[in-house]
């Protein structure tokens, strides 16, 4: 049997599972990201260390980056 596939993070040296992220955290990014811009929504997550909001700004990141 094969396990499902799962894809990490890697935030302040640490894996995250992408698929633990909540919803709460992914909404938050999203909101942040929008209104301040990626890098200012990674700085400001980054210094109160809402590391969930963090890997979820990564994954926006990530998606946005040409292929």
């Amino acid at each position: 049997m094969s396990s499902p596939s799962r894809s990490f993070i890697t935030v302040h040296g640490n894996e995250t599972d992408e698929n633990n992220i909540s919803s709460q955290s992914r909404a938050l990014a999203g909101r942040l990201s929008s209104h301040m811009g990626i890098e200012a929504a990674l700085q400001v997550s980054n210094e109160n260390q809402w590391h969930g909001v963090v890997a979820a700004l990564i994954e926006i990141q990530q998606q946005k980056l040409p292929a």
